[in-house]
């Protein structure tokens, strides 16, 4: 795989091979048409398997996806009540983010931002890899990403634990230059990622989305305070994504929290303690707790009042994102092969929540951006930390090959096979037991 410019892969990271398998993906993230039309294929779904890899689908094989992935597509394309989005692109690469750096101190405005996770691509190709690495863009770009792709998120099935209709909100980003995207070359997708056990119904990622833009809209404003920008980042009253994790921050700061209001621990006597208390800031207020909704519309009043935005590079990137049409064209035409029956779509069973991977190599990339004795990056972490193992169990029974030795136990009296009852009908009112397979 030849990455993007601005992609760096992880040297001590292995690049693998993407098998693509309808059949195996447990959630769908997106859906568009992808302009001209590779091999015939307009229609793709970026999906998921049961690990979180990101996998793409053609819309020829919609037939071959389970039958809870088919209802996702069903819903969302009702809900939605438009068109999939075209997307005029020559390259296109597949990026899903674990971890967020913001670097502090630094000496621009509309700075970088650096993106750790998996990319995918490049797509369409006969080689399809994804690696570990790097991804490097500015603030400015993180905030159009996201606030421009939001009107194209895929809508999922509101359940009882959602407050919020979940949705899965993707940007796009630019991967190489302004020249390079103007060719349609570049372009990365990007799906933070959702740990896996909050993925039992759908893969929404509102939560992620809203953390990252709380934080980039954070430094801007703080940036803006403190040299002078304007006036208007300076001055906004930003939410929080989660008003427990802001308590529990300003308790870590020193503060005791009562109702909306954060008032200074009384510290300890002594010059020690004096210091402390002048140096800590006054009673503040606990922010409130904003749904993404919210912050997509803050990074849309934002982006006006960054210095010389939008750039060339955003001017490129935008021009690929079409509207949707009704009519997806006249694909290209090939020698179709003849295919054997497609068997009907069954709901695969649930497996059980794998492992954690470990992000270990990130360090990598973070150490090598920090300074010695400078400010700490903000990493704003969209996947758990891998939890260490457990000391394998000491086993208190005899040894296995023992067993080998034991007289078989007596069988058990066979019983008479007892006469099956016939299915009754659901009763009036209720759903037949085989609607449930569709609830997830």
């Amino acid at each position: 795989m030849s990455p993007p410019r601005y992609f760096v892969p992880h040297a001590a990271s292995p690049v693998e091979p993407v098998p693509c398998d309808a059949s195996e993906v447990v959630h769908v993230l997106d859906a568009f048409r992808l302009e001209p039309a590779s091999l015939g294929e307009a229609e793709w779904f970026v999906c998921t398997d049961v690990v979180g890899q990101l996998q793409l689908i053609p819309g020829s094989e919609r037939a071959r996806l389970p039958a809870s992935v088919q209802a996702q597509l069903a819903h969302h394309e009702v809900a939605s009540g438009k068109p999939p989005r075209r997307l005029a692109a020559t390259e296109l690469f597949f990026f899903s983010p674990e971890v967020v750096e913001h670097p502090s101190n630094t000496d621009g405005f509309n700075d970088p931002v650096y993106l750790y996770g998996t990319l995918t691509g490049p797509w369409p190709g006969n080689a399809v890899t994804r690696v570990n690495g790097q991804l490097t863009v500015t603030r400015g770009d993180v905030l159009a990403g996201f606030a421009h792709g939001a009107q194209d998120a895929f809508h999922y099935v509101k359940d009882a634990e959602s407050r919020d209709v979940p949705r899965a909100y993707h940007a796009l980003l630019p991967g190489d230059r302004a020249d390079q995207l103007a060719q349609g070359r570049g372009l990365v997708l990007t799906y933070p990622a959702v740990p896996a056990e909050l993925q039992a119904h759908h893969a929404a990622n509102g939560a992620q989305v809203a953390s990252v833009l709380h934080t980039v809209l954070t430094q801007l404003q703080e940036d803006a305070r403190a040299n002078q920008g304007p006036h208007a980042i300076a001055s906004l009253e930003l939410p929080v994504p989660s008003r427990a994790m802001a308590i529990a921050d300003l308790e870590l700061r020193g503060y005791e929290v009562k109702g909306d209001l954060a008032t200074p621990r009384p510290t300890k006597g002594g010059l020690v303690g004096k210091l402390a208390g002048w140096l800590q800031d006054e009673a503040v207020r606990v922010p409130r707790e904003a749904p993404p909704p919210e912050f997509l519309e803050l990074a849309r009043r934002v982006l006006p009042l960054l210095p010389g935005w939008p750039t060339e590079t955003e001017r490129s990137l935008r021009a690929h994102v079409l509207a949707g049409t009704l009519s997806p064209g006249t694909p290209v035409l090939r020698p179709t092969v003849p295919r054997a029956p497609t068997p009907p779509a069954s709901i695969p069973p649930r497996l059980p929540t794998p492992p954690v991977r470990s992000s270990d190599w990130m360090q990598d990339f973070i150490g090598a951006h920090g300074k010695p004795g400078g400010a700490k990056p903000r990493l704003t972490q969209l996947q758990p930390k891998p939890a260490p193992r457990p000391p394998p169990a000491k086993s208190s029974s005899p040894a296995t090959w023992q067993a080998d030795f034991a007289p078989a136990p007596a069988a058990a009296p066979a019983r008479p096979a007892t006469r099956q009852q016939e299915k009754s009908p659901a009763p009036p009112g209720k759903k037949p037991a085989w609607m449930s397979d569709f609830d997830d």
